[in-house]
């Protein structure tokens, strides 16, 4: 009974002597990274305040691929990333630029893509291979849930050859409506858009000088011809804006000079 009673005693000074060990604080020593990357140059990007959609009912553009008629007019930078890592203008930079006669939205888009392709995707999934979105709203008041002027527009190339054989969605449906016209146009820096947009098919309200406007523009990178790499809008730095109205940019719309 002794010996049992001094193997209790020794292992009982060993538990108190772990304990108190495990309890005294030491100071952790910083230990530096092995290597900290170079700051990216495109980390900081500037990204314009609001956007124009310029008005004339004299002049209106061609819809053809040639692209002239967007000549020295100013537009908006996609330059904020969603995801994908840091802004890079080799990988998806982009160029978008409005104008009206007040019963069509017409855009450009210049795309910078070093792996532009083809969309593979039905309409509605289109956003996981390269393609742009417009999400745009006649209504200025204070609102998330869209309302029935607010609506995205979703344009993707299914030919490298056929400038004209697109899809266009709106809302995520597929619209095969005859006035809409759209050339898209790949070229060795990424590709290029034009279109033509009725905007009774977007909200149903015509456009005039003074109007102000919501909206937001976002470029969809699929590089590899694997899924959406990249997502990156002109205002929103998340992922919502196609459920989220409160987080587009403002616009107006301005003379045409």
């Amino acid at each position: 009974m002794k010996k049992l009673h001094l193997i209790y005693l020794f292992f009982s000074l060993i538990f108190v002597f772990n304990l108190t060990s495990c309890l005294t604080i030491h100071e952790k020593k910083v230990v530096p990274a092995p290597y900290v990357p170079e700051p990216s140059a495109f980390q900081e990007v500037e990204v314009e305040d609001s956007f124009n959609i310029y008005f004339s009912t004299a002049s209106r553009p061609v819809i053809d691929g040639s692209f002239e008629d967007w000549d020295g007019l100013e537009g908006i930078h996609t330059r904020t990333m969603v995801y994908g890592g840091t802004f890079n203008p080799e990988s998806a930079d982009g160029l978008f630029v409005y104008r009206t006669d007040g019963q069509y939205l017409y855009v450009f888009a210049d795309i910078s893509d070093e792996d532009a392709r083809t969309n593979p995707y039905e309409i509605a999934q289109a956003w996981r291979g390269d393609s742009i979105e417009l999400f745009f709203g006649t209504d200025t008041s204070s609102h998330k849930f869209y309302k029935a002027s607010d609506v995205r527009v979703r344009i993707a190339s299914n030919s490298k050859t056929d400038i004209n054989d697109v899809k266009v969605s709106f809302n995520d449906i597929l619209t095969e409506n005859p006035d809409i016209q759209v050339a898209f146009v790949f070229n060795d820096s990424g590709y290029k858009v034009e279109a033509a947009l009725p905007l009774e098919d977007m909200g149903g309200k015509n456009l005039k000088l003074k109007d102000k406007v919501r909206g937001d523009f976002q470029i969809n990178d699929a590089d590899g011809g694997k899924e959406r790499i990249r997502l990156i809008h002109w205002h929103s730095k998340a992922d919502n804006t196609y459920m989220d109205a409160s987080s587009w940019g403002n616009g107006k719309v301005v003379p045409l000079k």
